[in-house]
């Protein structure tokens, strides 16, 4: 499985861009593998929404599910001109977090769901990859 996926950069896009990404992993992930896909998912694409600042006023982000043997990846590409930010290196450790504060958790939350976190430029864009392992090695389904 290889889909292709395309949003707009707005806050409205994100909803509608999880839920078709839920039903694409869905067909090869299960229960809580799912779930933490779909959170790291939203966390990313809220962040660059929020964050990215693109060439372009009409940038859109492109999103790529691959299903390989023994994962599912997701590779989230900013909009074309947008700097560079590896979440890896901006993490904020969830203790220090103030219980009441409205943020600050995202990119915790994106370190801990996905088993694989990769960040780096792919053909002049940057791109994050986020491999969620499937139990078994390959559970896909017909």
């Amino acid at each position: 499985m290889k889909r292709h996926h395309q949003m707009q950069k707005t806050l409205e896009d994100i909803d509608a861009m999880v839920m078709s990404l839920r039903a694409a992993v869905g067909m090869v992930l299960e229960g809580d593998d799912i779930l933490r896909c779909e959170i790291s998912v939203a966390e990313a694409l809220t962040n660059i929404v929020m964050h990215a600042a693109p060439k372009c006023a009409d940038a859109h982000i492109d999103v790529i599910v691959t299903e390989i043997p023994q994962a599912v990846v997701v590779e989230i590409f900013d909009p074309a001109g947008a700097e560079a930010f590896d979440p890896r290196d901006h993490v904020t450790v969830f203790h220090t977090v103030d219980p009441m504060a409205e943020s600050g958790r995202g990119l915790g939350l994106i370190l801990k769901c996905a088993d694989v976190v990769r960040y780096g430029p792919v053909d002049g864009r940057n791109r994050l990859s986020l491999a969620f392992r499937k139990i078994g090695g390959n559970r896909s389904r017909p």
